[in-house]
């Protein structure tokens, strides 16, 4: 892939990202050798955790990127105007003024023209990032409390285009990313974004199964019938209902020879012994739990499907060849499984540490075990490279 910023000189050993999501904030500390340290933290957790992890781990002053959480910014697609790339922020604040939660001038305002070739190069558009000055003030001040030195800002789209810009990619890449209520996907090329959409989904919905958990249910289930001796079943239900029985329900006046019809030593009890004629070919057993929830896959691939035809057909791009789906570190195997029959693009949920090692030769420390929670923090990391 192509990407249409060059990697700068580091002036510091050792740089940090921070994701300041709510639902999972994450740092990652990085240096020229590679990935130093990787952490993550829940909804539950929250900030304050982050916060104590960066207090025993950070030095004081080392220079740092924050990501801004999804709702401390709006990302709006609009008409560029006709001007200059380093006047086009300027120029288009009075395009967009209406659509702000707050006025124009208590916003902070970064566009972005979209490529040349977008929309069959029939109108120039742009990505706006807008966030209002009170939310850009306030994490600088958590920032220096902690004593880092905010360098950059930006936000989880860009900070996943620096990740993708460590593997080589010729084509449009998809990012589905799944939080526990909602998604959202991306697509990118050429090293510049092209396409974000909200998707009205999340991972708790899908209610994904991976096979380990699948395997154990249906032993479980399984074990619950003695299919080699079906008598035992009933023997044990037989029991069961004896040990309920007191001694007066034994007594004569329960339990009466003429009431039952018939005299206790005229039992046969070979004669009365049920026959069993059992087909081992028609023996059905219980069927696993579903991997996913089939219908709301569907959904999902319904919603990606029409990104992917809208960058095809509307924006004038080519064919979507790759697709990772991304939750944080939950296992998403038969997920990709159940979506990759009905979608022409590869699909796959990308090991991040893998990528970083093994396909481009950054050294990744084996304390990073959250690396693949902590992604958005990483490209927080890489945008100091970047600046």
């Amino acid at each position: 892939m192509k990407f249409r910023w060059p990697f700068n000189k580091t002036k510091h050993k050792h740089w940090l990202g921070i994701n300041l999501s709510s639902l999972a904030p994450s740092a990652v500390i990085y240096s020229l050798e590679g990935v130093v340290d990787a952490i993550s933290f829940d909804q539950e957790q929250g900030i304050a955790a982050l916060e104590s992890w960066l207090q025993d781990h950070v030095a004081h002053g080392m220079p740092t990127v924050l990501v801004l959480d999804d709702d401390d910014y709006e990302l709006l697609l609009v008409e560029a105007p006709n001007v200059p790339d380093e006047e086009l922020s300027a120029a288009i604040e009075f395009r967009i003024g209406d659509l702000l939660a707050q006025p124009i001038e208590e916003t902070a305002i970064q566009a972005m023209r979209l490529p040349d070739d977008a929309y069959r190069g029939r109108m120039s558009m742009a990505h706006v990032i807008a966030s209002a000055n009170d939310t850009v003030r306030a994490w600088v001040d958590w920032a220096e409390k902690l004593h880092l030195k905010v360098v950059n800002i930006t936000v989880p789209e860009l900070s996943l285009l620096n990740v993708l810009a460590l593997n080589s990619i010729n084509q449009g890449i998809a990012l589905l990313e799944l939080g526990p209520k909602q998604g959202c996907i991306r697509l990118y090329q050429d090293g510049a974004l092209y396409l974000t959409r909200q998707v009205e989904m999340g991972i708790d919905a899908l209610d994904i199964q991976d096979d380990t958990e699948n395997q154990t249910e249906t032993i479980s289930q399984e074990a619950s019938v003695n299919v080699e001796n079906p008598l035992d079943e009933v023997v044990a239900v037989n029991e069961i209902q004896l040990e309920e029985l007191t001694d007066d329900d034994f007594s004569n006046e329960t339990l009466s020879t003429e009431e039952i019809g018939l005299e206790l030593g005229e039992v046969d009890l070979a004669a009365d012994e049920p026959e069993l004629n059992i087909d081992d070919m028609a023996y059905v057993g219980f069927a696993p739990k579903a991997k996913v929830n089939e219908q709301q896959v569907q959904n999902l691939i319904l919603e990606v499907q029409r990104s992917l035809d809208y960058y095809e057909s509307q924006l004038g791009m080519g064919q979507i060849t790759q697709l990772w789906v991304m939750s944080g570190d939950h296992n998403l195997a038969s997920l990709v499984e159940a979506m990759q029959p009905v979608l022409t693009a590869n699909i796959e949920q990308p090991n991040i540490a893998d990528k970083l090692s093994q396909g481009v030769g950054i050294h990744v420390s084996p304390n990073c075990e959250d690396i693949n929670k902590s992604t958005l923090a990483l490209g927080g990391a890489l945008a100091y490279v970047a600046s």
